[in-house]
């Protein structure tokens, strides 16, 4: 697919991976929804992404909720006129030990990064299956392929986040639709710096801030973390790719390898 003046709906938009997407998705010459929770910031990252010569819209979504992801769908057709891509990026972690995992916080997990995925799609897959074309990326991990220890509902849902990308890539195969997933390794952002960091850390014998690194250096052939554009390359190829689909390609400096 030519991605020059195609749409995109990119959730979660305003974080770090969200970001780095909807940056390289922008300067491929698509229109950006910029879809999060907070309109200020939805607004704010648009209007930076258009002042560089980019066509960004901002709209405030909750993907917990199917009304407001239902809005969401009808405010980009009435900008754009129609939806291409969905990237269900929105996402967040919690991290604690199985027998202390309480079950508000494995349930908002589970709303946000399953739920939320579900909705999202409910609400474009209309638009791709009328026009015979789309592509959905859903955003899993590093953690739906090889998960670290306290993430148990991370963990499930980036496992889940795979298994909706293969189910949903036979159901809508007949309307060109590929469906396909990306998993990040180690990016550096709030997940790390408010959850991840001060939780492995001390096994590390390092700081917090320095929990990354560390890491990618000892469990990463590359030795590095990855960075948001990175991540964005590889959506921009499967928003490309017209026979690639059921796939979740693995962007992490070789680390699920080991």
């Amino acid at each position: 697919m030519e991605l020059k003046g195609k749409v995109a709906i990119v959730t979660g938009a305003v974080g770090a991976i969200g970001r780095g997407i909807c940056k390289v998705l922008a300067a491929a010459g698509m229109h950006v929804a910029i879809a999060d929770l907070l309109p200020e910031q939805c607004d704010r990252f648009a209007d930076e992404l258009n002042a560089s010569g980019a066509s960004a819209l901002g709209v405030a979504t909750d993907v917990t909720s199917r009304e407001s992801t239902g809005q969401m769908a009808r405010r980009v057709l009435e900008a754009f006129g129609r939806i291409d891509v969905l990237v269900n990026n929105a996402g967040i972690i919690r991290v604690a030990p199985l027998v202390d995992f309480k079950e508000e916080d494995f349930d908002k997990v589970i709303d946000v990064n399953l739920k939320g995925a579900l909705f999202c799609a409910q609400a474009v897959v209309p638009d791709m299956m009328k026009n015979m074309n789309g592509r959905i990326i859903n955003m899993s991990s590093v953690a739906g392929k090889r998960p670290g220890p306290l993430q148990s509902a991370y963990a499930a849902t980036k496992h889940g986040l795979i298994g909706f990308t293969q189910v949903w890539c036979q159901e809508l195969a007949p309307y060109h639709i590929t469906v396909n997933a990306v998993c990040p390794g180690f990016i550096d952002s709030p997940m790390w710096s408010e959850h991840l960091g001060p939780a492995y850390a001390p096994a590390f014998g390092v700081e917090p801030e320095k929990l990354i690194e560390t890491v990618a250096k000892i469990h990463m052939p590359l030795g590095r973390p990855q960075t948001p554009e990175e991540i964005g390359e590889a959506v921009a190829y499967f928003c490309m790719a017209d026979s690639t689909s059921g796939q979740a390609l693995v962007i992490d400096g070789g680390h699920a390898m080991w």
